[in-house]
């Protein structure tokens, strides 16, 4: 006899970045992981698809370092407070105290990472509990 299998539906992921090849593989290397993912390279739009849309995460690609874009994510945070936002940098790169969680640009860690983020999903974003997994999770990583 078969029991009954109870499926979760798909993760909502938006994604934002300048660069539309780069958001592009991001958003194919996602939805192969099985989420959904929209993507816009238009700040504008940032906004009105989250307020018309359910997203469980907005990632950030990597040129989102312009005094503008930084007062995006302050409004963003004003507006969405317990939308879990990540900012793509490689290891290298200088770190900003603005963004919610830092995701490296390698594939597997930051797919490892947006898993972890999610599995906490629409808690408070300045959780203790979210934070003190994500340092654990980069001293893991040798960052």
């Amino acid at each position: 006899m078969f029991g009954v299998i109870t499926l979760m539906p798909a993760k909502q992921i938006l994604a934002y970045g300048e660069d539309s090849l780069v958001i592009s593989t991001r958003a194919m290397i996602l939805q192969r992981a099985g989420y959904n993912v929209a993507q816009t390279t238009r700040a504008a739009d940032l906004v009105p698809l989250l307020r018309g849309i359910f997203f469980d995460l907005l990632l950030i690609g990597d040129s989102f370092r312009t005094p503008e874009n930084v007062r995006i994510v302050q409004r963003l945070r004003e507006q969405f407070p317990t939308l879990p936002i990540a900012m793509v940098q490689d290891e290298k790169e200088e770190r900003d105290p603005w963004s919610t969680v830092f995701v490296c640009s390698n594939p597997e860690q930051m797919l490892n990472s947006i898993g972890l983020l999610l599995e906490n999903s629409r808690k408070p974003v300045n959780s203790d509990s979210v934070v003190r997994k994500f340092r654990t999770m980069q001293s893991a990583a040798g960052r």
